[in-house]
């Protein structure tokens, strides 16, 4: 029995996997090679969310992120990806001044970078912008619970919503984001009954990045997945393979290899023909 044409992601099919209670599973990848890999494996969603600048270009905030920056890994991501839906993340400040500022900023993520939707942060304030991107026929999904471009405002990082005052808040927030027109929101760092909460109450698929399991769906990293990034992996995240014990075995392994003069060997280097070689110094003296 043949397998199944894979097909493009597309939102109506995420909205139909909350429907039927399918799991939506998402995958951050920021470099073309890891997403081909999460491609090919099968990931719904290949977020290009804000770590990708911080573990891949060292910023120690997502607030340094220049807009060219995360469009130019939006580009390296939507390359190489064929069935995945990629999520461009808007950077800080890049749709928080006027409409039109983020209209443009938005739309040069699908004509320029290849992005599928965006992914903006925010709260019920923000998502009168977020309204207009959507209007302009550029799909956007919510991010709401801790999040890293709002860090000052937030007090820094780490879980948010566990006094019922600021539960409440993120749910007011989150419904806002509805209203305004998103397809699906990422819930990070926050106390699983919220998660529980909204994904039962809203229309939209809620996505879980260290926020308990959601019913609709898991968003990790994939630098934490994996053990590939600048920075330690954030301890409410799980990790399945660290890959920086073989990446330092082979690099100390070929800086040996250099010093004892053993690479390049002879399987590794080319010669002239004795005859080219000979009219070589010929030409040379």
């Amino acid at each position: 029995m043949s397998e199944t044409k894979r097909k493009k992601v597309t939102i109506k099919q995420l909205l139909q996997k909350k429907q039927n209670k399918e799991m939506i599973v998402a995958i951050g990848v920021y470099d073309s090679p890891m997403a081909a890999i999460a491609d090919e494996i099968g990931f719904d969603l290949l977020i290009n969310g804000n770590a990708g600048p911080m573990s891949l270009l060292g910023h120690p905030t997502p607030l340094t992120v220049r807009y060219e920056e995360q469009l130019i890994l939006t580009q390296a991501v939507s390359r190489v990806a064929k069935y995945g839906m990629v999520i461009g993340h808007m950077p800080y400040m890049t749709y928080n001044g006027t409409a039109e500022e983020a209209i443009r900023n938005a739309a040069r993520f699908i004509s320029e970078g290849g992005a599928d939707a965006v992914k903006c942060e925010g709260n019920k304030h923000t998502a009168v912008n977020v309204a207009e991107i959507v209007r302009a026929g550029v799909p956007v999904m919510g991010h709401m619970g801790m999040q890293a471009s709002r860090k000052l405002e937030q007090s820094g990082f780490g879980f948010k919503g566990r006094s019922a005052d600021e539960a409440a808040k993120i749910v007011e927030d989150a419904r806002a984001f509805v209203d305004a027109g998103i397809f699906a929101m990422i819930l990070e760092y926050v106390p699983v009954e919220i998660t529980e909460y909204l994904a039962r109450t809203l229309p939209v698929p809620v996505i879980s990045v260290g926020a308990g399991p959601s019913p609709d769906g898991i968003y990790l990293i994939s630098g934490d997945a994996v053990g590939y990034s600048a920075f330690p992996r954030p301890k409410n995240e799980a990790s399945f393979v660290d890959v920086r014990p073989l990446i330092q075995q082979g690099l100390s392994d070929y800086k040996k290899q250099v010093l004892d003069r053993s690479y390049p060997n002879e399987h590794f280097t080319q010669h002239m023909t004795e005859v080219e070689h000979e009219k070589f110094l010929t030409l040379v003296r």
